[in-house]
């Protein structure tokens, strides 16, 4: 399969130099795509008011419950391809980016009316304080209006990624997140549009996002080539992608619902604690692209050699995402710590935001690269086509254990110190019960390296 230079040929030559060059760029489009979002918090903080950012971050979750679904298939899309490309087989791979793009685009509109239709009753589930409900209401919904812009470029950037391409996506991000910035700013800080100005300036990055990406799909070579009259979509791919995706949605919604408690939890200490939890999570958003980075890798460079049937490169490949998705949470996770201050007041300068913010940070961001470990784990589980594991074990590790944890020992000591040890628990359950069936699923492969014969049959199986 012919490759640009912007692809890679991920099952051959050495693998930790082709492993960074891939990560580097995956990392800095996640970082700077968060960067921008806590862009539009640090805008409407300092040129709105703390009710304002409030309303913004309360929204966070519910947005995402929507959209996880969608971003989840994106995951299966990219698992799939990464698979064919492997295997080159250009047919399938070709149907695999028709099929993905034209379903990103009708998934995004019905998601988008479904989000419209559902915010206000999801927002007065989560206890937002009747002062804020209009503010984030209205915010939720212009953001849903960009819906499809954000699926187009999210299935778009998975296809690209799938072929080794974590460049472009990055350029794309670059280029509308300067805008977003620059509208950010004309709308909030002098048309005085408040959350409304935020949300419309996303809407605007998402469409140029949305559109290079598309340009740079149709400038492809050979089957990588995206044809606008040839979108369809074909049934047996799509489920093949669905088989892959949905699961990997659920277990986004599944985080997403846990969060919401978690959220409405923090709801109940108040408008500042509200605000204060909205950039720790905005600084964790940070965080996480750099350790996600690390599985998003994995699961690509697993995908692929498994496509390509090369069981000793899938073992390397995962030594070396766990490696690095825990040297990066750890590094990063203490330094966001130690300016912790510093970080949070840069959203908001308010001693009391500050102080609520800082109680979190102690506890999560200390212990972030056990969130990294239990992601590459589950990352390389769906690269060897097991999506449907990780998802049943953070409903019941990850989210079960949150929703006890909060309605048990919370109730019993309500702190913000103890609702936040929700999150190294349950990360510690969760990547222990998945790295057990790794384990498993990779001593099946050993068998294979000297016989390629029962390699096909356990990829069939």
């Amino acid at each position: 399969m012919a490759l640009n230079r912007y692809n890679m040929d991920m099952c051959n030559g050495p693998l930790l130099g082709k492993m960074i060059r891939y990560a580097i760029p995956l990392a800095l489009t996640y970082i700077l795509q968060l960067t921008f979002h806590a862009a539009d918090l640090i805008i409407i903080g300092n040129f709105g008011s703390y009710e304002s950012m409030a309303a913004i971050g309360t929204t966070a979750d519910l947005v995402n419950l929507i959209v996880n679904m969608l971003v989840g298939i994106s995951v299966g899309a990219n698992v799939l391809a990464a698979q064919y490309y492997g295997a080159k087989d250009r047919k399938n791979t070709s149907r695999t980016i028709h099929t993905a793009m034209l379903f990103s685009v009708l998934g995004g509109v019905v998601m988008a009316l479904l989000g419209i239709v559902t915010c206000i009753p999801a927002l007065r589930m989560i206890n937002v304080p009747s002062e804020l409900l209009p503010q984030s209401a209205l915010y939720m919904r212009i953001i849903f209006l960009g819906l499809p812009f954000s699926m187009i470029y999210n299935f778009g950037c998975s296809i690209l990624r799938a072929g080794g391409d974590t460049q472009r996506p990055l350029y794309f991000l670059i280029a509308a997140g300067i805008l977003n910035v620059a509208l950010n700013l004309l709308f909030v800080a002098v048309f005085k549009w408040d959350v409304a100005g935020v949300a419309i300036a996303t809407i605007f990055s998402q469409g140029l996002s949305a559109f290079l990406v598309l340009k740079a799909m149709m400038s492809g070579r050979g089957s990588s080539r995206l044809i606008l009259r040839n979108l369809h979509i074909d049934y047996p791919t799509l489920r093949r992608l669905l088989a892959y995706g949905v699961p990997a949605g659920i277990q986004g919604i599944f985080f997403s619902l846990s969060n919401i408690i978690i959220q409405g939890a923090i709801n109940t200490f108040g408008s500042r604690a509200m605000a204060g939890m909205t950039a720790t999570v905005c600084m964790e958003w940070l965080l996480y692209s750099a350790v996600h980075s690390a599985q998003q890798t994995t699961i690509v460079f697993v995908g692929q050699n498994y496509g390509a049937k090369h069981p000793q490169r899938i073992i390397r490949s995962l030594y070396l995402g766990f490696a690095g998705a825990a040297l990066i949470g750890a590094v990063l996770g203490t330094i966001m710590t130690c300016s912790g201050s510093f970080l949070l007041s840069l959203f908001n300068s308010d001693p009391e935001v500050i102080k609520w913010g800082l109680l979190r940070i102690k506890i999560v961001f200390t212990t972030y690269f056990i969130c990294g470990l239990m992601d590459v784990a589950a990352g390389a589980l769906r690269g060897l086509g097991h999506s449907i594991i990780p998802t049943v074990s953070a409903l019941l590790f990850a989210c079960g254990f949150r929703i006890i944890w909060i309605n048990t020992v919370f109730e019993a000591h309500r702190s913000i110190e103890v609702l936040a040890l929700a999150y190294p628990l349950s990360w510690t359950i969760t990547f222990v019960v998945n790295g057990l069936f790794l384990w498993y699923f990779c001593r099946k492969l050993q068998p294979a390296r000297q016989n390629e014969a029962s390699f096909i049959t356990l990829q069939k199986h």
